[in-house]
């Protein structure tokens, strides 16, 4: 999780790393028009080496350690997922480096598996990492846009053409009804601030 800001198109642009809804292809596009970065690249904290080590804020910090030099962007860019898709999609990320486990008893114990770091970084609400309100980004987009309204926005923004990659896909898993209704319980207070449905995209 951080607060990515960088100079594009004569523009401070601040983008929230919320993890598991796009952000490795995000940064990967950003790196894309700021340092020719290859589509093949997972540039992760590469912007530092590129943009400064202010360009890159916060990766473990909850999102009110930088709220106020998100605010100071004149482009502020939130990228979510759908909650459901997310922690699901999260759960199984974490399961390739913890292969013991549990769909189930994650979801029972969703609390006390985000003591562990890497669980933590990769399972967490839309809302923990976007914050609260929507409405102080001036640009949100659902994951499934990215290529629609992200990349043509970033292109015409930076004066330069994106080569479009998806570094980190994978089969949508299956799983049961029971899971489903569990896991909309764990992210609750996604549904609750708005991170799960179509949201006006641009107000500038």
């Amino acid at each position: 999780m951080a607060l990515v800001r960088v100079t594009l198109g004569g523009k401070r642009l601040g983008y929230v790393r919320n993890n598991k809804a796009g952000s490795t292809t995000i940064i990967n596009y950003l790196g894309q028009l700021l340092w020719n970065e290859k589509p093949t690249t997972y540039s992760g904290t590469n912007v530092q080496d590129y943009c400064g080590e202010d360009s890159y804020i916060g990766r473990e910090k909850g999102f009110e350690s930088y709220h106020k030099e998100l605010k100071e962007c004149e482009i502020r860019i939130a990228v979510y997922r759908d909650p459901l898709e997310k922690i699901i999609s999260g759960f199984y990320y974490c399961q390739e480096q913890y292969p013991h486990l549990n769909l189930d008893h994650f979801l029972d114990t969703y609390e006390h598996y985000l003591k562990d770091n890497y669980i933590r970084i990769h399972c967490r609400t839309n809302t923990n990492m976007l914050g609260p309100d929507p409405s102080i980004y001036t640009h949100v987009w659902n994951m499934k846009e990215i290529d629609t309204h992200l990349l043509p926005f970033l292109e015409q923004l930076g004066g330069g053409k994106i080569q479009k990659t998806r570094l980190r896909e994978h089969t949508p898993p299956v799983i049961t009804e029971a899971q489903k209704a569990k896991a909309k319980e764990v992210m609750a207070i996604d549904y609750q601030n708005g991170w799960c449905k179509e949201l006006i995209s641009s107000k500038i």
